[in-house]
């Protein structure tokens, strides 16, 4: 905490200086100086210039992050460069940004564009990975807040066009930029190569080029947690006793509706990620007239994750436990084996009294394996003097296969656990969980995942230049894409076959592992943990004399049903569901211009054809274990399920700059906009799970209707020089049909009692409203005690209000924070340059819950990056790179903070490289 706040000191006070900087710069731009010489621009000053130039001359509301040079973007990730752009935020993977959130709006409401083209994803979503991609080939990203004609639909938050390095648009000749870095990371305590080289070449006159790179990026992690799944409103069996009481009777039972924690445990995850990342692209102007290029891109992400958790299931039946006044379980016993033998009346009365509770270890599914190619043919004709033509042709295809597994081993605990739930949670056990002769079998559900992505896409577009008056022309254009989202999944079909813990295990199977107590509390976290190899545990199960003490003996040795043992993957009985989409959109935008004013007014029309289907096996039965709380589940064969969804939108939009002076510019927009349901939430599949008492369900939504918002925006932009401006916005968007997931309540025929389900659903509507405040000043004509510094920041506040079935909810949107900042210094000078930098947001709604089931929430996170650069050469720079300097932990938790559900503990990244350029 003492070092967060020393950075968020140093930002403060140097951005309290760009203010105080602000008549000074008022005055330069009144009474500017002659240039005596031409200077060149690099490094952190050439990006932020070339930043403010783009921001400068759009119509409409853009801001970019530029490259400082070839092969050398401000960060070590794409994301966690956006994130210094006013209203963005982002989501990360184990400590590195995967997606990304605008004034708001979450990853799916965020059109991400490469080079104009839409590529496909590895999660079978819309949502853009930035962590497929290297920053080393990027040369900017514009980020569109207001929407215009000519750009693709779908963003509702923003349109992100990543631009990868065109070789017409670098220096002549030859040029190669090789990095050569290592990482570290102080969780697990590994250093780790990365690589990448980047070449292009052009010739004298500009006529023919052609760039390539190649990226190898390998990362060892580890992440440690806290986990409570749910807080949950249910009744609850109170037992009046102690872990010591004996011969209670259901008299000392009552029953009480209240909050009480889902599950309490601890997991740590050690992950290794390779990422290789190919590019190139050829441009070749045949005349004057005739341009052609192409692109080809080539990634694969291998990421190996080892997840092992130890976990403790709370069965709704609690011994002393107590409550405060708004019937929010504080503290509570679990009540042991020996406390259920020592009191039998209880014990013998049926329903969950008397199941004995347990201490599990779980393996669950990490890997990810991701490889996307894409292809994109571009010409550019000028047909006429007033008349251009552009095609576009591209394609591209990313697939990804993962483990599903959900494998327990667990403990039947003697003594009970002690458990509170009033600020930081902390348990004790009173068995030893690290002793690997106590544990017993249980649950497996093992499978494998496949998903693929395909989308081929082209646009044709037609540009009339031709003045009259005010008219400055007109651009039309069409565009049509096809694109199948589909997941393929085969499972072991044997959940409950040893669910229970009725099956001894040997203690050969299980490892004693030290655990870091990321919370520093004595009692919070305990000391050791097991861990087990879940393919040596299944292969276990699998022996013909274990499953003679499976659960149904007579079932699980069929060998023609379970010719491989019941712990094998079924290949014969895939699950798949696939949404294919068609989509046609045409557009017409008008060019004006005037003195002192430019605009452009438009309108696109779109029509979409969806189509999900899919194979999957119905449930037939449901029936509860012998030995456990879980259901054992019947399936009947294969069906095939089909579901056509249609629908049109207009979407006009309109976009007016003002320059009010030389340097001050008013920038006007209005819209409307959609953002089309996730593909992979549209899906006909169903799933079941959960235990009894509170069986889960879900799946997906083929009937979804796509997210429609209209838009107002307001932008004031003060520009000081090339580098230096501030500038204020307001945006308004009135949502309708918002996409988010719920959860319901459902009573199905196979259940004798009401399921939750869980499903992305057509949700609320309502407001969001917000302001915008953004800066940046290089000191370059202040003070030699200010030369070579500079300091850029940004804050946004959003307001939103949303009405739900039932009325308003104070849930809000999910992944909106209502405040967000971004504060960064830096000093450069010809050989050396350093940044630092603190990005903050707020907390924000995961999502409201549903059903029994309280809503989730992410608390407000901050965090702290630095950089370094120094040249030791024009030619050879040496780099350090560190995030997450201040160590700061992910933390959610349901309607308040005492309501505990994760801590995330990822810890730091240190980066030291060399670079060189020849």
């Amino acid at each position: 905490m003492r070092s967060e706040n020393f950075v968020k000191t140093v930002i403060a006070g140097l951005v309290g200086q760009l203010w105080l900087a602000v008549p000074a710069m008022a005055q330069d731009a009144a009474n500017p100086k002659p240039d005596l010489e031409r200077v060149v621009v690099t490094g952190i000053r050439a990006s932020l210039e070339s930043s403010a130039a783009t921001k400068r001359m759009q119509d409409g509301v853009v801001d970019a992050v530029s490259a400082e040079d070839a092969g050398k973007f401000p960060d070590t990730n794409i994301a966690e460069s956006l994130q210094r752009v006013t209203g963005v935020q982002i989501q990360r993977n184990n400590g590195e940004g995967r997606y990304i959130s605008v004034r708001g709006l979450g990853p799916e409401f965020n059109n991400v564009l490469v080079n104009g083209r839409t590529m496909t994803s590895d999660t079978g979503g819309r949502e853009f990975s930035f962590d497929l991609l290297s920053p080393d080939l990027i040369s900017k990203a514009l980020v569109y807040k207001t929407a215009q004609a000519f750009l693709p639909e779908g963003g509702i938050g923003s349109t992100v066009d990543i631009q990868t390095a065109r070789p017409l648009s670098g220096r002549k000749g030859h040029s190669t930029v090789v990095n050569l870095s290592g990482s570290y990371d102080s969780n697990s305590k590994k250093n780790t190569p990365n690589a990448s080289v980047m070449y292009s070449f052009a010739n004298d006159d500009r006529s023919f080029g052609v760039s390539g790179s190649l990226s190898y990026t390998d990362r060892a992690s580890k992440q440690t947690k806290a986990i409570n799944d749910a807080w949950n409103y249910k009744d609850v069996s109170l037992i009046n006793g102690d872990l010591n009481s004996t011969n209670l009777t259901m008299a000392d039972v009552t029953v009480k509706k209240l909050y009480i924690p889902q599950s309490y445990g601890f997991q740590e995850e050690n992950e290794r990620r390779k990422r290789l990342v190919a590019a190139g692209t050829v441009q070749y102007n045949l005349t004057a007239a005739l341009k052609l290029s192409a692109d080809a891109l080539y990634s694969r992400l291998d990421q190996k994750n080892a997840v092992i958790a130890v976990s403790d299931w709370n069965n709704p039946v609690l011994l002393g436990a107590k409550y405060n006044a708004d019937g929010q379980i504080t503290s509570f016993l679990r009540p042991g084996s020996t406390f259920y033998a020592n009191n039998p009346a209880i014990a013998g009365s049926g329903n969950l009294l008397g199941e004995a509770n347990s201490n599990d270890m779980i393996v669950k599914a990490g890997d990810r394996l991701s490889t996307t190619k894409a292809l994109g043919l571009n010409a550019k004709w000028a047909l006429a003097s007033e008349w251009n033509l552009e095609g576009d042709l591209s394609t591209s295809r990313t697939t990804s296969t993962s483990p599903d597994m959900w494998v327990v081993a667990g403990m039947v605990p003697k003594n009970g656990d002690v458990l509170t739930f009033d600020g930081t949670p902390t348990i004790h056990f009173g068995d030893n969980i690290a002793d690997p002769t106590a544990v017993r079998a249980h649950a497996v559900a093992y499978g494998q995942i496949e998903n693929g992505d395909d989308l081929k896409e082209g646009r044709l577009n037609l540009g009339w230049d031709h003045e009259i008056g005010a008219f400055k022309g007109l651009q039309f254009g069409l565009s049509t894409s096809r694109r199948k989202v589909d997941r393929t999944q085969w499972n072991s079909d044997s959940w409950n076959a040893y669910s229970g813990y009725h099956l001894a295990l040997p203690s050969s199977l299980f490892t004693v592992s030290s655990l870091d107590n990321i919370f520093g509390t004595p009692g919070a976290m305990p000391s050791t943990f097991l861990r087990f190899d879940p393919y040596a545990y299944m292969a276990y199960l699998n022996q013909p004399a274990q499953i003679a003490q499976s659960n149904d003996p007579a079932l699980y040795s069929d060998k023609t049903k379970y010719p491989n043992g019941p712990m094998a993957i079924d290949y014969t009985k895939p699950s798949m569901w696939a949404v294919k989409e068609k989509v046609a959109s045409l557009f017409v935008d008008s060019k004006w211009e005037g003195d002192g004013w430019s605009g452009n007014a438009g309108v696109r029309y779109v029509h979409v054809n969806s189509t999900s289907l899919g194979i999957s096996r119905v449930l037939l039965s449901a029936v509860k274990s012998p030995n456990d709380t879980t259901y054992i589940l019947t399936y009947g064969p294969s069906t095939v399920n089909s579901v056509e969804n249609s629908y049109n939108n207009l979407l006009p939009s309109a976009n007016l700059k003002l320059d009010l002076t030389r340097d001050v510019v008013l920038r006007l927009a209005a819209s409307k906009t959609l953002t089309r349901p996730t593909l992979n939430q549209m899906g006909v599949d169903n799933w079941y799970g959960g235990r009894y008492g509170d069986v889960q369900t879900g799946g997906g939504n083929p009937y979804l209707k796509p997210m429609r918002s209209t838009n107002l925006d307001v932008s004031l932009e003060w520009y000081l020089s090339k580098t230096n401006y501030v500038s204020a916005a307001v945006f308004h968007k009135k949502v309708t049909d918002f996409l988010e997931t719920q959860l319901v309540d459902v009573q199905l025929p196979q259940y004798t009692e009401i399921a939750h389900d869980t499903r992305i659903r057509n949700g609320q509507q309502g407001k969001i409203k917000g302001l915008e405040l953004a800066g940046q000043y290089a000191f370059d004509t202040s003070s030699s005690l200010l030369q070579g510094f500079g300091v850029a920041a940004n804050f946004t506040y959003v307001d939103a209000s949303a009405t739900r079935d039932g009325g308003t909810t104070s849930c809000g949107y999910p992944g909106l924070s209502k405040q967000s900042y971004n504060g960064s210094v830096f000093y450069e000078n010809s050989q050396f340059q350093a940044r630092l930098s603190y990005n903050w947001r707020n907390h924000f709604s995961v999502d409201c819950g549903g059903g029994s089931t309280l809503p989730r929430t992410r608390a407000a996170y901050g965090q702290a990056d630095a950089s370094v650069r120094y040249n030791v050469t024009p030619l050879v720079s040496l780099y350090a790179d560190a995030i997450n300097l201040n160590n700061e932990r992910m933390h959610e938790y349901a309607n308040n903070e005492s309501q505990f559900l994760t801590l995330e503990d990822v810890g730091r990244r240190f980066n030291v490289g060399v670079r060189v350029a020849f």
